[in-house]
This record gives C-alpha cells, structure tokens and sequence, in this order.
C-alpha cells in the first residue's frame, strides 16, 4: 500500500539500540539496561518457570522463550512516542489474535491444552510489557459435533481469561456458528452462544441483553479512551442463514451501533476500535481479496458507510437491502453531527494472514482523510493453513508454531505500530520483503 512505513531492524545486531526505558522512565539509560536484564533473565528462567499459565513441555517453554524475547524487543522499541525525550508518552498497546480454531485435531491449539492460546494470554500478561487489551477477532473453534464443539468454545473462553488480568474483547467468527457448510444440524443458537461467552469476561461490558455485541472502554496511556466496539457476525434468533459463508447483521445491532455504541458517554478524547471477524470486501468471482469465500448479507459498505458517516460528524440515510431475500433491508437514518470521538481501525481475521488494506468504494467516502483501515492477524495454529495468501512458513513445535499480532498505537501521531510474536516471514524471503516493524498512518 502506498501509505504503509516500514521500519527494518536486524535482531541480533539491534537489540541494545531497540531497548527502551521501560522500567525507569525518568532515566533512559538505566531504563535500557534494566529492560535487557529482564530479558536475560526471563529467557534464563522462562523454561522452568511454574507460573499458573504453564505449557506443557520444555521444549515448548524454550520456543516460546526465544519468542517471547524477540517480540519484547521489537515491542520496546516502538511502545512509546519519544518526542519528549524526557518524558516519553506510552502509547496504547494490544494484542491481536485470531482464527484459533480449538479443536481435537490440532496439537498447538488442541481444545484440552490450546498451547498458542495459553502463549498469547502468558505474553500480554507480562507486567514489563504494559499490554493495555488483548482481542480475539473470532473463529475460536472448529467445526465438530454440537458436544464437542461446545467442548471447544468453552476451553476457549476459559483459557482466554483465566488468570488473565489484561482487559480481553473477544468477538465471532464464522466457524463459531458451527454449521458446517449446508448442515445446520449442529448450529449453536445465539442463545448458546451467549451462555457460552457470558460472565467469563475480565472486563465490564457494555452487552445488550442476550445478544453478543458490546463495547467497552479501555484508558488509553496518551490520554483519553479508546473505546472496543465488538460486532456479531453471527446476528440471528436461529440458524436460518449460513453463517459459515454470510456475515448477518441485524437492525437491531444497526441501530444500536448508531445509537449506543458510538454515542453513549462519548468525549471528545474517545478513539474506537471495532472488532469484526470478515474482512470489510465483497466477495469477488477469482477470490482476489481477503474475504475469500464469504459474503455480507447485506452489502460490505454497511458498516464502513456507518463509520464514515462518522468520522466526518454529517448525516448518513441509505438502504441496505438484503441480497438474499426480500422484505428484510436495513436502513441507517442517523444524524452524526454532534457525536464526539474519532476512529482509529477495524480488526479482524478470516483470512488467516497477517494484512493491512484500505476499505474504498464507499458511497460517502471522504476525499480529505485517509481511507478506513483494516488490520487482519494471521491463525494461531500451522495445522490451519491459509487457503490464498498465507505465505508465512508454519512448522508446529518450532517457533514458528504461533502467530500472532503486536501493536502500539499513537493517538497524537495517528499512526499504528506493528510487530509480531512467532511467524511471520514470509517462506521465499527473496520475493518478498515483510519488516519485523511497519507503521500504518490512520
């Protein structure tokens, strides 16, 4: 993309100038050498360390050792805006993970012990690392039998939050449905999954009731808030439509976007992140972008028309038919004008691939700001190999077993600061040129 930064760095040779002063921040210097005692010491001690989150083999404690030590580096060197030398801001940092696909088939993310899973939550909860939030952008499990998969939503949520004391935003993926491509004979309810996901939170919700989108706020260390708008993609009574492969929205959830989520206790300090499982693309006929194989119900502009409506605080009215069936179009009728906050970016997942884009195309797309980005995380797991664009070589019991995302977002510099735990270089190095650090301006 023509507006994506790049920052290249070499571990080995690097890691001194990388370090900052996280543990001391009135004086950098000692701060610096501080950070990298930690590190020695934590990559010394990592393997035989009996903390409540533990892994299940040393082999596994030294990858995520060797892991751990990379992505902490590459985090202290861009987790705070060091404009003011003498008092560097912290900025907001989170954790992206996505597509773990718990399941009995997988031996990284098997649903008894979900290794990659049990690694994320281990990382962001390291106190020198100062992870504001962590999300899960969907697909937690695989599909099964309606007891076995209810086996692997379960695991999932409880991994996800025990013992997790980082605020944790999970939302739906199309896999959770548990429809498996035209038999819905096993489909969880949205009842179900509510029951699932309800009170295994680490965080107060904003929550409808019985339904599973929400927003919560989070204090943003630059100042402000930055308020987790998570969406349901999955947004119906009973299984009537396939889930598998349409994202559904409801006007319910519409207009509690429009009316709630985006307005309520809003400051002019509030900056929102949505979190969404498909990638905001239609669906194309040679699956060239990363939606692949799903489509929206009603059209992939509905959302991001909502959120451009906005950003720019001016009205929005249009219909969203549904392109399934009659009789049941949306329609969006509300007036942005003195509604307070800004956006940042949409997460999401799906195509298991690490990704940025722009979302273009929209009917009141604005010509003075950048385009809407999205940020898509790669699957947790090797053994769920993407199908188009996962160029990244995945080996279980390596360490490129896990993958997930890193950021630290500046609200001041409007910019996104990425970085990666685990795999992500792409197989052929030599066609392809993918940094350990990029910066997305939003």
């Amino acid at each position: 993309m023509e507006d994506v930064l790049v920052v290249h760095y070499t571990m080995k040779e690097e890691n001194t100038r990388k370090a900052v002063a996280v543990t001391d921040r009135k004086n950098p210097a000692k701060g610096i050498v501080l950070f990298l005692i930690f590190l020695c010491l934590h990559s010394l001690t990592s393997c035989e360390e009996k903390d409540d989150i533990s892994l299940r083999t040393l082999s596994e404690e030294k990858n995520y050792a060797t892991n751990n030590r990379a992505a902490a580096v590459c985090l202290s060197s861009i987790m705070y805006n060091r404009t003011d030398s003498t008092n560097p801001l912290e900025r907001f940092k989170l954790v992206h993970i996505s597509d773990a696909h718990l399941s009995d088939r997988s031996s990284s993310n098997h649903y008894e012990t979900p290794k990659n899973l049990i690694e994320a939550v281990k990382f962001s909860n390291q106190q020198e690392l100062q992870i504001n939030a962590i999300v899960a952008t969907g697909d937690h499990i695989s599909y099964s039998s309606r007891t076995e998969a209810l086996l692997y939503l379960q695991s999932f949520y409880k991994n996800l939050f025990s013992q997790n004391k980082i605020p944790t935003f999970p939302c739906l993926g199309n896999h959770d449905s548990n429809i498996n491509n035209q038999d819905f004979s096993n489909a969880f309810s949205k009842k179900e999954l509510y029951s699932a996901f309800d009170n295994k939170n680490n965080y107060a919700l904003k929550q409808e009731d019985q339904e599973n989108y929400y927003y919560a706020d989070v204090k943003n260390p630059m100042g402000g808030t930055v308020r987790i708008i998570a969406l349901d993609m999955l947004d119906q009574a009973y299984p009537e439509y396939n889930t598998v492969y349409n994202a559904l929205f409801s006007q319910k959830q519409i207009d509690w976007l429009c009316r709630k989520a985006l307005k309520e206790n809003m400051t002019e300090q509030h900056q929102v992140i949505i979190i969404t499982h498909f990638p905001f693309q239609a669906l194309t006929a040679k699956m060239s972008n990363y939606l692949i194989d799903g489509s929206f119900i009603h059209s992939a502009r509905l959302i991001p028309e909502i959120i451009e409506a906005f950003r720019e605080k001016e009205p929005i009215r249009e219909s969203y038919p549904n392109l399934q069936k009659k009789n049941d179009t949306i329609y969006v009728d509300t007036d942005f004008s003195d509604y307070k906050g800004d956006f940042i970016c949409y997460m999401g997942g799906h195509a298991h691939v690490t990704a940025q884009f722009e979302i273009n195309g929209l009917r009141n797309q604005s010509t003075s700001r950048l385009p809407q980005k999205m940020l898509l995380c790669t699957n947790m797991s090797p053994s769920e190999a993407g199908t188009m664009f996962n160029r990244v070589k995945r080996e279980e019991n390596t360490i490129t077993d896990n993958s997930f995302c890193i950021y630290a977002i500046d609200t001041q510099e409007r910019n996104i600061y990425i970085t990666f735990f685990g795999a992500y270089l792409p197989a052929d190095k030599t066609k392809t040129e993918y940094p350990e650090i990029q910066i997305i301006p939003y």
